[in-house]
């Protein structure tokens, strides 16, 4: 496990001093140094270091590590940034790998910043990780469970940002009918609603499912897809005119 997992800096290198963040994250687009190349063994060490760095595998407290606490960072003296940070850091040395009486495995750790990571992967794909062994036992369980809910998780759909964004619009109905100003900030709404759904972010999971044409869920009922604002145009643009293209001409429906 220590061969696969690292908990400290490697040996013999040392960090580059980057005043900007573009140029921090230069090393983060580079190629790896080839393992076939005579220098390899000198030039990997100092490549996986900035690559350490510039992808943040060494923790720094920022807002994120206080978001559940009623302190800001900027109120913290750094002895209760080190306290209060939720993800524990910085986390005490272990000069030795052990194991408890509860079967939880403590890895050998030379640094108390560093977040768990392996060599090799944060050397070619060039990215934070965090490595962590999911063994048996209560804190097996706990991490496996925090993995599944992290892989599972579903953001909100448009049909429940649509369906409070129409109660939203009839609540404003009660009062009269809109004003042009109102009706503006009903087509701002359904923008951004359209704007959300466009960049909201898919899992891995969610891509698969799309690509292979499986589906992402597993149901005995049929459904048909329903284009809802042609029909309500077909029906009758005079009555439905947010849905009548702006080349048509309603009087003369």
């Amino acid at each position: 496990m220590e061969s696969i997992i690292k908990h400290d800096l490697p040996s013999d290198t040392h960090s580059v001093d980057t005043p900007t963040k573009a140029a921090k994250n230069e090393c983060l687009l580079g190629r790896p140094p080839h393992p076939q190349e005579p220098d390899f063994d000198i030039n990997w060490p100092q490549f996986l270091r900035e690559i350490l760095d510039a992808s943040g595998q060494v923790h720094e407290h920022n807002d994120t590590c206080y978001k559940k606490t009623p302190f800001s960072m900027n109120s913290l003296s750094p002895e209760d940034c080190d306290r209060l940070c939720r993800f524990n850091y910085p986390i005490d040395l272990v000069p030795e790998s052990f194991m408890d009486e509860n079967g939880k495995i403590s890895l050998k750790r030379g640094n108390e910043r560093v977040v768990g990571y392996n060599p090799t992967i944060s050397g070619s794909f060039q990215c934070n990780t965090d490595l962590k062994f999911v063994g048996s036992g209560i804190f097996g369980f706990a991490v496996s469970l925090y993995m599944t809910l992290y892989a599972a998780k579903s953001d909100l759909s448009s049909a429940v940002i649509m369906s409070a964004l129409s109660a939203a619009t009839k609540a404003l109905e009660k009062y009269g009918p809109l004003s042009d100003d109102e009706e503006r900030c009903r087509k701002l709404l359904l923008k951004t609603l359209n704007q959300i759904s466009a960049r909201r972010e898919l899992s891995g999971q969610q891509v698969a499912c799309a690509l292979l044409g499986i589906g992402n869920h597993v149901t005995d009922a049929r459904f048909a897809v329903f284009h809802w604002s042609k029909l309500l145009s077909w029906i009758s643009i005079a009555e439905f005119p947010p849905y009548a293209k702006p080349t048509q001409d309603i009087s003369s429906m």
